[in-house]
């Protein structure tokens, strides 16, 4: 198997000077690190653009960066319209396929098959001769295409997903990083031998229990990933899949989880791995810059094992998508917002300190994680394609609650593998 391995700039010297802010025209005596325009972008002034998305996402340092150096620029307002998870699922979809809802000018979304419901085709524009694609990283490029057609704009974190661990505590009970799954249920054994929880797993948060990370590595097998979205699979007949659904439970049973895990949530994600009482987390490394507030330093990353693959598994990122609706009175002025992103000469400012492997190929304002450089031999070995979440039709990481019902007892594993596949099917169906 041949995993591509994302792209990464290192920064190497802290003094080094950083891209400085460019202007709509380029000056003649340019400062040292000034980069001209290279886009089209800054013509058009005095209009509003709607801009829907993901709360959080909306709230990334980037984010507000390029927003707010937009409507100084250009004169232009962003009027920005943060919604829940629960709001997105249900007002997105309405928002285009109701007639004469009202919409968004542009939409924060994640590719493939996430935005399979909101007929891309007809109501998203379609950048696939945009001058920044020769620009988009590997990865990113590949997030933005759909039906053959790049629909949007990558403009967010690249992360790279695994299990962190306590250095510290894996230091004072001399444990190795493990090699293969076995060598995994070891290690939680002795830390649990030690009054050490092996794993925190944030159970109240349904979409944190990640099942996602492991299915992508059997899913690099077409004839599976084709069986799934064509319906001619199912997940029960897939064995890689029940490994994973019965590994939470062996955790579970096992303790590995600690005796009250029910009520752990996002919130107590931090001093759990602060505090020494847990030893490890289902995590991206970018986590440790955005929300964790103790010593990144003393926090490592190793392979998730999940049941599969056998030798452990990285996740590549999924990257948020700026999507214009092609509709849209707003549509001009639009496209101006999504170039001024996509130029080198703003996005290294916008991006400047911010912990993310690269989404864009010029992009040095950003720095690569610790951990990933800590990691960086075993990620290339044990790295795969974000798949599950942007490719397997009717995919959702809600699902993961009749894993939690399994765990619990209250259903069988083939009830399990049974519920999360005609729940999938579903969606496909009826497009909710």
């Amino acid at each position: 198997m041949n995993h591509k391995l994302l792209r990464v700039t290192c920064l190497l010297s802290s003094t080094i000077m950083l891209l400085s802010a460019c202007s709509s025209q380029t000056q003649e005596n340019e400062a040292p690190y000034q980069e001209a325009q290279r886009y089209e972008w800054g013509e058009i002034t005095g209009r509003t653009i709607t801009v829907w998305g993901d709360r959080d996402d909306l709230s990334r340092p980037y984010m507000v960066n390029a927003f707010k150096d937009y409507q100084e620029k250009t004169g232009n307002l962003i009027e920005v319209v943060p919604l829940t998870k629960s709001e997105l699922n249900k007002e997105v979809p309405l928002a285009f396929s109701a007639e004469g809802a009202e919409r968004p000018d542009m939409l924060l979304a994640y590719g493939g098959t996430n935005v399979e419901n909101l007929n891309p085709d007809e109501n998203f524009y379609d950048f696939t001769d945009a001058p920044w694609i020769d620009d988009l990283s590997d990865t990113a490029l590949t997030q933005a295409v759909f039906n053959g057609k790049v629909i949007g704009l990558p403009h967010g974190e690249a992360s790279v997903s695994g299990m962190l661990y306590n250095k510290e505590v894996f230091k004072k009970y001399n444990l190795e990083i493990p090699k293969t799954q076995d060598e995994f249920l070891d290690v939680c054994e002795t830390l649990l031998k030690n009054g050490v929880t092996p794993v925190y797993l944030p159970y109240a948060e349904i979409t944190m229990l990640l099942y996602q990370f492991p299915m992508d590595s059997f899913l690099q097998d077409q004839s599976v990933l084709d069986g799934l979205n064509n319906g001619t699979l199912s997940y029960a007949d897939v064995p890689e899949m029940r490994k994973i659904v019965q590994w939470y439970k062996t955790m579970s049973d096992q303790g590995y989880f600690g005796k009250d895990y029910l009520g752990n949530d996002w919130n107590g994600m931090d001093q759990a791995l602060q505090n020494g009482s847990y030893a490890m987390m289902l995590c991206w490394d970018t986590w440790l810059y955005t929300s964790y507030t103790g010593d990144p330093s003393k926090i490592g990353i190793m392979p998730a094992f999940m049941g599969v693959p056998e030798d452990g598994c990285f996740e590549s990122a999924n990257i948020i998508l700026c999507l214009a609706s092609k509709e849209s009175s707003q549509l001009d002025v639009t496209l101006d917002l999504i170039n001024f992103m996509a130029d080198p000469c703003n996005y290294n400012r916008h991006y400047e300190g911010i912990y993310t492997a690269p989404v864009f190929n010029d992009q040095s304002g950003s720095i690569t994680t610790p951990q990933y450089m800590e990691a960086e031999r075993l990620i290339n070995k044990l790295f795969y394609p974000s798949t599950a979440w942007s490719r397997v039709r009717g995919f959702s990481q809600i699902d993961a609650s009749y894993i939690q019902q399994y765990m619990q007892n209250e259903i069988s594993l083939e009830d399990c593998l049974t519920a999360m596949n005609d729940a999938r099917l579903k969606r496909i169906h009826f497009g909710t």
